[in-house]
């Protein structure tokens, strides 16, 4: 759907909250909290870690090109981000 933003794709992701809309939405992985004053989760694009979070995603990612979104969330699939990644992180993949 041409009208969906990257922000309603999250939504549909089993996982992930979501409070607010467009580039201010903040985003929190359920089951996953973190001692840091930001809960935002790590966004990996096609195997890129961005490092301005959602804002950045939003910018970047083609919404009509994307493939898939994993949410990882467990410390096994989050270890290789290290620290980064301790918040969980988002993968997403375009075509």
């Amino acid at each position: 759907d041409q009208s969906m933003s990257l922000v309603d794709h999250l939504r549909r992701v089993s996982g992930v909250q979501i409070d607010g809309d467009g580039i201010y939405a903040r985003v929190k992985i359920r089951g996953v909290s973190s001692l840091n004053s930001s809960n935002e989760p790590l966004f990996v694009v096609n195997g890129q870690p961005l490092n301005g979070g959602l804002s950045d995603a939003v910018q970047l990612v083609p919404v009509q090109e994307i493939k898939s979104i994993r949410v990882l969330k467990n410390a096994e699939e989050m270890g290789f981000y290290g620290v980064r990644g301790a918040n969980g992180v988002i993968e997403i993949r375009t075509k």
